[in-house]
């Protein structure tokens, strides 16, 4: 009597595996027109022509909302969870689960970098 151990050791790859990685990818793009956007938004309000017109000498120009560190650690995050979703191996146990959570953390950070820099209109 022998027992088929392998079979059992890792689940057969489903079909939504690979759709979970597409939609890490295709959020990861999705955030280049994002953020374009952002920027655009912030070029047209009020505050930052009167940053450029005045300088410094216009009080909210001296503080800015957000620094480029806090910037720099969202797009970290957002990357680090996009490398997640794309390294986590088809038979690894809980895989889709650990896919999706990745991409929930990954699409979080990119919302939040995106209205962090919303934030400085």
């Amino acid at each position: 009597m022998t027992t088929n151990t392998a079979s059992q050791a890792a689940p057969a790859p489903t079909t939504s595996l690979p759709r979970l990685r597409s939609a890490a990818v295709l959020s990861a793009l999705g955030l280049i027109p994002a953020v374009v956007l952002a920027v655009l938004v912030v070029a047209s309000s009020d505050r930052f022509a009167r940053c450029l017109t005045y300088g410094d000498y216009y009080p909210d120009c001296a503080s800015h909302g957000v620094s480029g560190d806090q910037l720099g650690w969202a797009l970290a995050v957002a990357g680090a969870a996009l490398f997640f979703v794309l390294a986590v191996p088809d038979r690894a146990r809980r895989v889709k689960e650990l896919r999706t959570a990745g991409l929930y953390v990954q699409v979080g950070a990119e919302l939040t970098f995106v209205a962090m820099l919303l934030s400085n209109a």
